[in-house]
This record gives structure tokens, sequence and C-alpha cells, in this order.
């Protein structure tokens, strides 16, 4: 920003490119730092030294180019006031020119971007909202805008946000965002905790590490039921509790069914050469038309193409001003039918690759049946799967859970378990 300022001041002030040429151009160049003269973008060129500097600057340099030896000449004047010397009989050019810099100064001053950086977790759009609502948005003068007061603002408003900071990048409001990182659940091996089922299924193996098993072999279970209990209470009841990591490998008989469908025929577009143009300048709500295309047909079938650019003098310093550019392409649709027996194949590698998704690295498929129907121009397919997998999932015990608990409550829990019908059967 300092920057862009820095050259519109070199540019209102005047300045002149020099050529230096000479024997001694390192000489010239030590006296004129030295005196801490003021210039800059400093170039050599087939043995010759060219420099920005001010018009004063100029004057200031020349006894050192004498003492060096050295000769110097103008090559380019640029600047506001050569450029009016130039155009003084163009009064109206010259007042147009000042009246340029004058609203480029004005937009300058208001905010008519903003840009939100870092967000993973978070919606950049609920951000901006966020902001807008509390009068932070396009059209605020900023020199109005409390930026500590919004960085608390966004902070108050989302607990994932550790920090924040808002700044001014030209006429850009840049808000970076640095989000906290959650924190893992982290249980140790010897935390205690049951075995649950994750899914249902009828029990084929079990085998128990450690911990009380509450099912067997050819039990029918729920997902949710216990399988392998971490809390065994010693002696009668109202004996000591006695907690433990369950471990234990439990595989059972689970059912997939899945279902997935595709059209028999696709629509192919053929687009024709007529497209409608409309383009917009737009300010905010207000839309200047400046273009259109001239047929007025209305198109059946058509394909919406919308551009919207915004004008920027530089990337930090967009404009108020947009540009808006609406097409609408014209095709016709031919429908294309679809080889049924090509539909079921890529059906069936749907649901198979879908199945393979939802499964262990270690679950078998032990049988898997697809069923193919029409309904209304589709082909549907329905998969039904028996699948031998580990079901047990660890539960860990909550505070409350440690108490001391009565044994027949984990007995009934097991004779529930062993009691239910199985539909595998």
């Amino acid at each position: 920003m300092s920057h862009l300022f820095l050259s519109l001041w070199n540019y209102l002030k005047g300045y002149v490119i020099v050529e230096v040429s000479g024997y001694t151009l390192e000489k010239f160049m030590n006296l004129a730092i030295r005196h801490q003269n003021t210039f800059w973008n400093i170039k050599r060129k087939d043995g010759k030294i060219y420099l920005s500097t001010t018009i004063e600057g100029f004057k200031r340099l020349k006894p050192y180019a004498k003492k060096a030896r050295c000769r110097m000449r103008i090559v380019e004047k640029r600047g506001l006031p050569f450029l009016t010397f130039r155009y003084r009989k163009r009064i109206m050019f010259s007042v147009g020119v000042f009246l340029f810099i004058g609203c480029i100064y004005l937009l300058s001053s208001f905010v008519w971007l903003v840009e939100v950086q870092g967000c993973e977790r978070l919606n950049e759009t609920e951000v901006i909202e966020t902001l807008e609502e509390s009068g932070y948005k396009a059209g605020r003068l900023k020199a109005r805008l409390n930026l500590r007061e919004a960085e608390q603002k966004l902070i108050n408003t989302y607990p994932d946000i550790i920090w924040t900071g808002i700044k001014f990048e030209g006429t850009k409001l840049v808000v970076e965002i640095s989000e906290s990182v959650p924190k893992p659940t982290i249980h140790t091996e010897n935390a205690p905790c049951h075995l649950v089922a994750k899914n249902d299924g009828l029990i084929t193996y079990i085998a128990t590490d450690k911990g009380m098993p509450g099912v067997k072999k050819g039990d029918t279970v729920k997902k949710g039921d216990i399988l392998v209990s971490g809390s065994m209470q010693l002696g009668d009841e109202g004996g000591s509790l006695y907690l433990t990591h369950a471990k234990a490998t439990v595989k059972a008989k689970t059912g997939y069914a899945l279902e997935a469908s595709m059209p028999l025929e696709t629509v192919q577009k053929v687009y024709t050469n007529r497209v409608s143009t409309k383009c917009d300048l737009r300010l905010f709500d207000l839309r200047i038309p400046f273009l259109r295309s001239h047929t007025k047909e209305q198109y059946d079938d058509y394909d919406e193409v919308i551009t919207v650019k915004q004008f920027k003098l530089t990337d930090q310093f967009p404009l108020p001003f947009y540009y808006e550019k609406e097409q609408k392409v014209e095709y016709t649709p031919y429908k294309q039918p679809i080889d049924e027996e090509s539909a079921k194949e890529k059906l069936y590698g749907t649901l198979y690759d879908a199945l393979l998704k939802k499964l262990g690295d270690e679950a078998q498929v032990i049988y898997h049946e697809v069923v193919y129907s029409k309904d209304d121009n589709k082909l549907v397919a329905k998969l039904q799967a028996i699948v031998e997998e580990d079901i047990s999932e660890a539960l860990y015990l909550t505070p409350q859970e440690m108490m001391p608990q009565s044994r027949s409550e984990e007995r009934r829990v097991g004779k529930e378990c062993r009691s239910r019908w199985s539909p595998y059967h």
C-alpha cells in the first residue's frame, strides 16, 4: 500500500529518467549515495546507467556527475506537471485528469471487496455474512471500521477460531483465520471398555482374550448389544468390581442390501450456432445494459453461461464496478438408448464396489445376488449380500458405569442376546 501511494506521489510531483555515461560510473554512484541523493529504478545497459529521480534530485546530481567526469542527460519526463504542460491548452483534459485522480483517491477510502483466507472447516460465505451483519462489508468507509472489534466478533461467534487477523490491502478487507485442531479422543490400551456389536448378525466365531463373553457361536445379536463385557463383579452381589479392557475376535454373518438405478437412455446435446448474449455493467444493485444480441427468439433447450468480473486497478485495488455477461446457447436434444446388458454391468460394478467400501479388509463375502427390474424407463438393481466380518467395536466405560453393579444385570444382557431369533437361519 505504501509503495502505491509513493508511486502516486512521485507521479503528482513529476520525475525524470536520466542517462549517465562515462568511464567512472562507479565513482558517480558512490558520490550520489554518500550524499544521500534520492533516486530509484537503477538499471545498467550498454555501459550506461539509467535511473529515475525528481526534478530537484536531477539538479543535485549534476555536481557529482561533473566531479566524476560523467555526462548526464534526461531521456524521458514523466508525471502530472509535464503532462499538464504538454496539454496546457486542453483545459478540459487537465480537469478530467484531476477529477480522475480525485475519484481514485475517493474510491481508495472505501472497502470494495471482503476476502477470507485460511478456512478449512468453516464456511467462507458464513464468515462473510457474519461480518456483513456487523457492518463490515463492501461500500463502507475504511476509517469507520474497527478491525480489532471485528476480530473479537469472529472469535466470539466461532469457537473453532483460535486466531484471526483483519487488515486492509488497498480496497480489500482481508480476513485471515486460523482454526483450532480438533483434539482426538485418546484411549489407552488399558482403559476399561466393552465390546459391542456394530451390526446385526449371527455369531460364527468368538475368541476372547480379556473380558467376560456375553454371547457364543450361534447366537443372534442386534447392533449395540454387548458381546464381551469389560466389567466383572468378584464374588456375590455387592462384591468388588473388576474392570478391564475387553479384547476378543467376534465374527458374525451380517446382511447388506444396496440399491442403484440408471436410465436406459441418455440425452445428447447438439449445439446450434444460435447464441443469445446480454451484457451489463453493474454498480452494486444498479444495472446498466450496454450490449444485447439482435435475436429475440426464445430457445426451448439451451445452456446458460454467466460470467461476472470485477474491475480492478491492481490486485489490491478492486473497484465497485462489475462486468456481467449472460449467454444462452441453444442445443437440440437427441435421445440415445443404452444397451441393457451394458447398464447391468455398470450397476453391478457400482453396487459391488459400494459393498466393498463398507466392509473391512478382513471381511469375506459369502453370498451375494443382484436382482434387476425396470421402473419408468429406468433399470433398478438391488444387491443382497451375506458377509462374514468382525462386528466388535470398543465402547469405553463412563465413570457412572464403573460403579458396582449386580452380576444379574450382565447375565440378563447375555440371555437377551441368545434368545433372539435370527433371520439368517
